[in-house]
């Protein structure tokens, strides 16, 4: 009989663990290349790689939750603005946006900002949510969405 309960309690346990952990690429998620920080419910990334004063070519890379997904690379030389895209903001409450940016020059001087200002999950939420982190070659900024 106790063999049966531990049997049971398993198989409860790993059910509850893997349903908590079924994460999902929110409908619509992509990067798409702007002009600057963006307005209102616009969560903004600003992306630079240089090396000796020089604009060098990088990579950038969005993960959300830790998943790729399409249309979450883009190439860009010196300076860029990327706005995240989606179907609908409610669908990234509790998710982590991580951005990870890398110069073919391992030398050069990478910086990654992310910023989400005034989006709202609910009406009347007004937040300013940012990070930034630099680092030679390679640099990562993670802004957690509530």
């Amino acid at each position: 009989m106790a063999k049966k309960k531990v049997t049971v309690v398993s198989a409860l346990a790993a059910t509850a663990l893997l349903a908590g952990c079924a994460q999902t690429i929110v409908p619509g998620m992509g990067i798409e290349a702007t002009d600057g920080w963006g307005g209102r419910e616009d969560i903004t990334i600003e992306v630079t790689a240089a090396h000796n004063g020089a604009e060098v070519p990088a990579t950038i890379t969005v993960y959300q939750d830790q998943m790729s997904f399409d249309g979450n690379q883009a190439e860009f030389e010196g300076e860029a603005f990327y706005k995240l895209t989606y179907d609908n903001l409610a669908d990234l409450s509790d998710s982590q946006i991580r951005v990870s940016v890398t110069a073919e020059d391992p030398e050069a001087e990478v910086t990654c900002a992310i910023k989400g200002t005034g989006y709202s999950l609910e009406e009347g939420d007004h937040v300013n949510h940012a990070n930034e982190a630099d680092g030679t070659g390679s640099a990562t900024c993670v802004l957690n969405i509530d």
